[in-house]
């Protein structure tokens, strides 16, 4: 068989029966916001939707919002209101709202704007898929949510898991630590500060207070929408330094670097 053949054959055979559901993705405030709406529109895809640049073409929008200072809280509520304008009046039957904002006003998004159908914080970025409502109905397979996925394989089981499979991830720039390894890698002044209550969120009204609990890797799936010469990757989550005028450290908690092999 040629591999015009085969890859005919791997495209009817990968089609689903119902036409894909089209996603309008909207990436508000920094750069690391911008590698997590990249994280989601990569889960997203993988789930069997389309992207698309048109708002008014899309059949569900995302929001990934931004709240460090007060304008850019205004740009993300202005914006949430845009999109739910083209839920309202439009073609988009679902609005979604992640990012930042979640992690500080869930309650108050969803109570004062009806229009948006889910929130997904900046630790729960593999719920998008669900939250986007996209469901795979003929598909084997189902993708677990963070908390079945913590059921199924016990903390620090996952690499002893690909040990016992004979998988080498030589070329990999990522390695997955074990728990001994992740205490060790705990920065002092970060925990320290953590245990005088620096970073307590007992009052919080956001997303979840146990942050930050989402790690990219390399084989996480992503849509990279910077030129393809570049593209930012990030190195930690967090901040060991909770300034009176920054928000980061109670989104993010302390900081968690990544782990390059």
């Amino acid at each position: 068989m040629s591999h015009k053949a085969i890859e005919t054959a791997a495209q009817a055979a990968s089609a689903p029966d119902a036409p894909s559901p089209r996603v309008g993705f909207v990436s508000l405030g920094c750069p690391k916001n911008l590698v997590d709406s990249e994280v989601m529109m990569g889960l997203l895809t993988r789930a069997g939707a389309t992207l698309t640049p048109d708002a008014a073409q899309a059949d569900i929008l995302v929001v990934n919002t931004c709240s460090f200072i007060d304008k850019a809280k205004q740009e993300s509520v202005d914006t949430i209101l845009e999109m739910a304008r083209h839920k309202t009046g439009g073609r988009a039957t679902r609005l979604v709202v992640t990012g930042c904002m979640v992690e500080r006003y869930r309650n108050e998004i969803q109570a004062n704007i009806p229009e948006v159908d889910a929130v997904v914080g900046t630790g729960e970025l593999e719920s998008i898929v669900a939250a986007a409502g996209i469901e795979r109905a003929n598909s084997p397979f189902r993708i677990l949510s963070p908390q079945e996925s913590a059921a199924a394989v016990g903390t620090g089981e996952l690499e002893s898991i690909v040990a016992a499979a004979g998988i080498e991830r030589a070329n990999s720039p990522f390695r997955i630590l074990s728990p001994q390894e992740s205490a060790a890698a705990v920065r002092a002044e970060g925990l320290r500060r953590e245990q005088q209550g620096r970073f307590s969120r007992e009052q919080w009204d956001g997303a979840i207070a146990e942050l930050p609990n989402y790690l990219y890797d390399e084989a996480t799936p992503r849509v990279r929408t910077t030129a393809s010469s570049s593209a930012y990757i990030k190195i930690a989550e967090g901040c060991d330094h909770p300034c009176g005028f920054c928000i980061i450290p109670q989104i993010g908690s302390r900081q968690v670097p990544f782990a390059p092999v």
